[in-house]
C-alpha cells in the first residue's frame, strides 16, 4: 500500500514539474512558480498524509483506521498551511495557473484507482 501511494505523489511531482516547465517557456517564470507551488500544495499534504499514517502501526484494524484518520487531519492542516503560505508570499501569483496545477495534480488520484483496478482484474485473470 505504501509503495502504490508513493508513486502517486511520485506521479503528482512529476507532472507538476512538467507543467511548470512548460509554462516557464511559454509565459515565464511568474507562470511557473504559480504552477510548481500549484502542484506542490497538492503533494506536500500527500507526503505529509502518508508520514502520520504509517506512524500510527496496524496491529488491529482500529489502529489503522486512527492512523488514516490522523493522516487526513494532518494533510489537511498541511493543506490549509500551503495554501496561506502560498496566497500571503507568493508575489506575483497567478491564480487561474496555480489552481489549474493544484486540480491536475489531485486527478492523479483518479488515474491511480483507474490503474489499480486494471491491475485488480487481470490479477483475477491469472
Amino acid at each position: 500500500m505504501l509503495v502504490q501511494a508513493l508513486r502517486v505523489v511520485w506521479l503528482q511531482v512529476g507532472l507538476t514539474v512538467l507543467i511548470s516547465l512548460g509554462l516557464w517557456g511559454a509565459m515565464g517564470q511568474d507562470s511557473a512558480l504559480s504552477s510548481f507551488w500549484g502542484g506542490a500544495s497538492a503533494f506536500i499534504p500527500a507526503l505529509a498524509y502518508q508520514a502520520r499514517a504509517q506512524l500510527g502501526g496496524s496491529s488491529s484494524a482500529r489502529d489503522a483506521l486512527r492512523a488514516q484518520y490522523a493522516g487526513e487531519s494532518f494533510k489537511f492542516v498541511v493543506s490549509i498551511v500551503m495554501f496561506y503560505l502560498v496566497f500571503t508570499r507568493l508575489k506575483p501569483l497567478d491564480a487561474p495557473i496555480f489552481f489549474a496545477t493544484y486540480v491536475a495534480a489531485l486527478m492523479c488520484y483518479f488515474g491511480a484507482l483507474l490503474t489499480d483496478k486494471a491491475n485488480c482484474k487481470d490479477r483475477k485473470d491469472s
